[in-house]
């Protein structure tokens, strides 16, 4: 309901009885409740939820499952945090010149059913020497708190895929969409053995049939490129256009064989992009397109970080903060269900803004009818005022 910062005391100034901003911040600190078990009943409802309508609506039997994360930055006087360090930041880095930032990083798999979809989970990370500093730090302070095991993104990624695993129809098709930082061949051959496709981004230095992606790249310079459109992401802009040409064989460790698309903006690009597909079915048109869904994930790390708050948490602890997630990831799916919901009624789509912008507005109108009905049975204006608006040195 509020505007800027998303921190707990500023959340409790939309309270009229003006609580306690203490009482929040213990609701993540000391509160039982359990966010792992919150989070499981929160991911089978809106799969349900959201299949459901895909069904009613015939939208087809095919899921996206996009990977990604993202490093959400923090004051560099933010050293208390027990989520916060420093971390490389791979979208300002070049080859160049590796840029590191104070923040946090999280992982995320959302899954995408035609024109809907929602964050399915998302997994703070921390790096190996966070967790050794964080351990040290525990058992110097005597508080009973278990010790931190390390896991990689890798691992975070595997653990939700198991649990998304069983939530999944088996009759479904399932495309599994990533980048280039995620292209292992412990990912791949995971998701082949689930029965998924996979349609990744590729590094130049990745092996396929033995050799190099850019090698083959030059080998191929006297074959004819394969012109193909791609979807615009802006109505305002042309449907993008490029040249690919495709070399199929296995990857290097990984057990199933994968088309390569080399994909190039125009014929005389010295820096091409690699793709992989492992459903050799589809034409280097069709496969990239898939690939393009993958931009949800991205606008959800939006709306994640700049709209619901999700980096204004300023609780000390890893626990309270794993919480604090769990709660702003709540919000979105909320806002997630009702796009879902509303599509499924208008056959039209809103974005999630629309919906924050519904609520907004629905929560003034309840405030400007509660003022009214309290000024008229009171007769007393002055009073309501003090008792909806905060006083003038309430910040002083």
């Amino acid at each position: 309901m509020c505007n800027g910062r998303k921190t707990i005391s500023n959340l409790y100034r939309q309270h009229a009885s003006q609580p306690d901003p203490k009482t929040g911040a213990d609701f993540f600190r000391e509160s039982p409740w359990d966010e792992v078990g919150m989070g499981r009943q929160r991911k089978q409802k809106l799969m349900v939820q959201l299949l459901g309508i895909g069904q009613k609506l015939g939208l087809g039997k095919v899921i996206k499952i996009g990977i990604d994360d993202s490093l959400g930055k923090k004051g560099k006087a933010t050293k208390h945090l027990e989520a916060v360090d420093i971390q490389h930041n791979h979208s300002e880095s070049s080859g160049k010149k590796q840029v590191y930032s104070n923040g946090y990083v999280y992982v995320a798999v959302h899954v995408h059913f035609g024109p809907f979809g929602f964050t399915f989970d998302l997994r703070l990370y921390l790096r190996a020497g966070t967790v050794r500093r964080l351990n040290r730090e525990r058992q110097k302070s005597n508080r009973g708190l278990a010790r931190l095991p390390y896991r990689s993104k890798y691992a975070l990624v595997h653990e939700m895929l198991v649990e998304l695993a069983a939530l999944l129809p088996k009759e479904y098709q399932v495309y599994v969409l990533f980048d280039s930082w995620y292209a292992s061949a412990k990912l791949m051959n995971f998701c082949r053995r689930q029965g998924w496709h996979i349609i990744c981004a590729l590094k130049s230095n990745r092996r396929v049939a033995k050799q190099r992606v850019d090698k083959h790249d030059r080998l191929l310079k006297h074959k004819h490129y394969q012109r193909i459109t791609l979807n615009a992401t802006n109505e305002a802009r042309p449907v993008p256009t490029y040249y690919v040409r495709t070399v199929t064989g296995l990857l290097e460790k990984v057990k199933s064989p994968v088309c390569v698309i080399i994909s190039r903006r125009h014929k005389g690009d010295k820096r091409p992009k690699y793709f992989a597909c492992s459903d050799l079915s589809l034409t280097p048109q069709a496969a990239l397109r898939l690939y393009q869904q993958r931009w949800p994930i991205e606008v959800d790390n939006l709306y994640l970080k700049e709209f619901l708050g999700l980096g204004d948490f300023r609780l000390q602890s890893l626990e309270a903060t794993t919480k604090w997630f769990a709660v702003v990831l709540l919000d979105l799916n909320f806002l997630q269900l009702q796009q879902a919901q509303h599509f499924e009624q208008t056959q039209t789509t809103a974005s999630l803004s629309d919906f924050i912008v519904q609520h907004r507005q629905a929560h003034l109108q309840t405030l400007l009818r509660t003022v009214a009905e309290e000024a008229i049975r009171t007769g007393d204006v002055e009073q309501v005022v003090q008792r909806f608006v905060l006083p003038a040195n309430a910040l002083n």
